[in-house]
C-alpha cells in the first residue's frame, strides 16, 4: 500500500510538472483585457480602510466614476472586469477581503439575476490569476472543471505554435485601460462607436429562475454585516428602451431583493434608463460624461445613507 501511495504521488507530482511547463510556455500577453484582474485583486489588498468596493461586470468598470466617492473619505476599488464570470465569483472576489468600516455596491448586469458564468471568461482570469480558483463557489468548480481538458488541450496546442491562449480585442479593449482605482477609463473621452445594440429580449419573469442569485446576494449580505460592512445595491445601466421593454422582469427582481434580500437599494430601475447617445458601445457601458454623473448621484446617495445609519 505504502509503495503504490509513494507511486501515486510521484505521478502526481510529475504531472503538476507537465503542466506548470505548459502553463509557462504559452505566451500570454501581459496587457489582455482580462489580465486587468491582477491589478484589481492588488489594489483590493492594498487600499487603505475604509474603501468602497464595487461589484459587477463590465458594466461596472466602465461606467463607474470612482473619483467622487474619495470626497466620503473611501477609497475606491472598482472590481467590474466581465460579466461572464457571474455573480458568485463576483461575490467570492471580495467576501475573503472584508474589513470593518468597508462599503460594498454590488451592480450586476441585470442577466445575472438568472443566468450562470461562461467557461471562457472563466477560465481567461485564471490563467491570468491562478489565485482566483479560491473565488468559484462548489457548483461553479464543477462547471469550470467540465471544461478543463478543453483548456488544458488548447494550452497545448498554443504551447505547441507559440501562440496566445487569449482572444484578441479590438483597440482600446485592454489591461492598461484601467486606471488605478480600477474604473476602466480609455473611452471617456471618445465618441461612441456607431455599433448596433444587441436586441434580445428576455423570457417573462415567470420562466426566469432568480433563486440562485438572491441566496447568494442574502448570504453575502449577511458575511458583509459579520465582516463590519455595509452593502448596498445598485442597477446596471440599461437602454432606455430595453427597460421599457423588460419591465416586468425588471419588477420581479426588485420585489424579490427587497422582500428577501434586504439590502438598500442606492439606485431603483428607473434610475439607470439612459439613451442610447449615452452609451459608448453595444454593451452597458456609459460614456465618461454619463459615468461622471450617475457616479455622483450615486456618492451623493451614499452620503445620505451612510449619514442616516
Amino acid at each position: 500500500m505504502r509503495r503504490f501511495i509513494t507511486h501515486a504521488l510521484i505521478f502526481a507530482l510529475i504531472q503538476a510538472v507537465i503542466l506548470a511547463l505548459l502553463w509557462r510556455a504559452c505566451p500570454d500577453d501581459p496587457d489582455h483585457y482580462m489580465a486587468a484582474t491582477i491589478d484589481k485583486h492588488a489594489r483590493l489588498r492594498a487600499a487603505p480602510s475604509p474603501r468602497v468596493i464595487f461589484v459587477g461586470g463590465s458594466s461596472v468598470g466602465f461606467s463607474v466614476d470612482s473619483r467622487p466617492f474619495e470626497a466620503l473619505g473611501l477609497a475606491p476599488v472598482n472590481m467590474g472586469l466581465n460579466d461572464g464570470l457571474g455573480l458568485s465569483f463576483m461575490l467570492g472576489e471580495v467576501a475573503p477581503e472584508l474589513r470593518p468600516g468597508d462599503v460594498v455596491i454590488v451592480a450586476p448586469e441585470t442577466h445575472l439575476y438568472w443566468t450562470g458564468s461562461q467557461d471562457d471568461a472563466v477560465w481567461a482570469v485564471l490563467q491570468q490569476r491562478p489565485a482566483s480558483v479560491a473565488c468559484l463557489s462548489g457548483a461553479g468548480a464543477r462547471e469550470v472543471a467540465d471544461q478543463g481538458l478543453h483548456f488544458l488541450a488548447r494550452k497545448v496546442r498554443c504551447a505547441a505554435h507559440q501562440i496566445s491562449t487569449n482572444r484578441e480585442l479590438p483597440t482600446i479593449y485592454r489591461r492598461g485601460s484601467f486606471d488605478a482605482y480600477g474604473d476602466f477609463t480609455a473611452h471617456r473621452e471618445r465618441p461612441a462607436r456607431r455599433e448596433q445594440p444587441i436586441v434580445q429580449p428576455w423570457p417573462a419573469p415567470e420562466e426566469l429562475d432568480f433563486n440562485r442569485a438572491i441566496a447568494e446576494l442574502a448570504a453575502f449580505g449577511q458575511t458583509c454585516a459579520a465582516a463590519g460592512a455595509r452593502c448596498f445595491i445598485a442597477w446596471c445601466p440599461t437602454r432606455r428602451a430595453q427597460l421599457t421593454r423588460e419591465a416586468a422582469v425588471f419588477a420581479a427582481i426588485e420585489a424579490r431583493l427587497r422582500d428577501e434580500v434586504a439590502l438598500p437599494m442606492l439606485e431603483v430601475p428607473n434610475d439607470v434608463g439612459f439613451g442610447e447617445e449615452s452609451f459608448y458601445d453595444r454593451g452597458p457601458h456609459l460614456r465618461g460624461d454619463a459615468a461622471a454623473a450617475r457616479s455622483t448621484r450615486l456618492a451623493a446617495r451614499l452620503a445620505d445613507a451612510l449619514a442616516a445609519k
